[in-house]
């Protein structure tokens, strides 16, 4: 199962298994909605903000919006998973808060009604036609996203990539609105400026400017798809230099125009 743009505020439903996956297939990326993981099999760890994470059956993994985060197979073993895309505005911010809180990883493997209801999704699929599919996956995964709200999460212990790489990456997130450049970063952390950008670079695997640039994109993009700011104020609150590069940047990487995305 692997359906895209289901309705406006789900990106993605899938259910996938991956024969040999290896490290080519995954790439450091990120979107401007949410995503829940259900991991069912394979030999994986999970790079989520510079966080690893490593599954054991049944776990759950919650990648809020405007996260950073990969696949890493450390073997050729089969995986498995079920993946849900959606928007924030899909559930409320109580919701919310309590589904994406810390850890980023939980086991569900002894709650077989939740279980269930990600498995009901594949013979909905399979049975109905489009239009009920669609009314059948929003009511599923609202109810997933309930239960997940309730969830009691155990503790899923996470390793940092690098503690440098964590303080970097908590410094760009706490100074968003912020100027931010390797050479600011560098001088609050009171590293050099090419030590940060390499050590980045390897733990990451994107560069440090990049990385800021898509960081404040997506998060002007959310705001501006909400209705929370317009273009123009979304520029100046993320200090891009000005509205002209804000405006290329934007299109290239969203394949839209600021303008275009309000309400959509």
């Amino acid at each position: 199962m692997f359906q895209k743009e289901i309705l406006p505020d789900i990106h993605e439903l899938s259910h996938k298994i991956v024969y040999q996956p290896t490290v080519s297939h995954y790439s450091n990326h990120i979107h401007h909605y949410c995503e829940i993981l259900l991991f069912i099999s394979g030999d994986v760890d999970f790079n989520i903000n510079g966080q690893i994470y490593t599954p054991k059956p049944y776990d759950l993994l919650f990648i809020p919006d405007q996260t950073y985060h990969n696949l890493i197979p450390r073997s050729e073993k089969t995986y498995e998973n079920y993946v849900i895309g959606f928007e924030k505005s899909f559930v409320d911010d109580g919701h919310y808060n309590t589904i994406f809180s810390s850890p980023a990883m939980t086991s569900i493997r002894d709650n077989a009604e939740l279980i269930g209801i990600f498995k009901t999704l594949d013979l909905s699929l399979e049975i109905m036609n489009k239009k009920d599919f669609e009314t059948c996956a929003s009511a599923a995964i609202k109810q997933i996203l309930l239960f997940c709200s309730y969830l009691t999460k155990e503790t899923s212990p996470a390793v940092s990539v690098n503690p440098v790489t964590e303080n970097i990456v908590s410094y760009i997130i706490e100074n968003l609105t912020q100027e931010l450049n390797a050479q600011i970063i560098a001088d609050n952390l009171m590293f050099s400026k090419s030590y940060i950008q390499n050590i980045f670079d390897q733990t990451m695997h994107i560069g440090l400017k990049q990385y800021i640039r898509q960081q404040k994109l997506y998060a002007a993009y959310n705001e501006i798809h909400n209705g929370s700011i317009s273009p123009s104020q979304a520029c100046q609150k993320y200090a891009f230099r000005d509205y002209s590069s804000f405006y290329r940047q934007f299109k290239k990487t969203f394949g839209v125009s600021p303008k275009e995305v309000i309400g959509n």
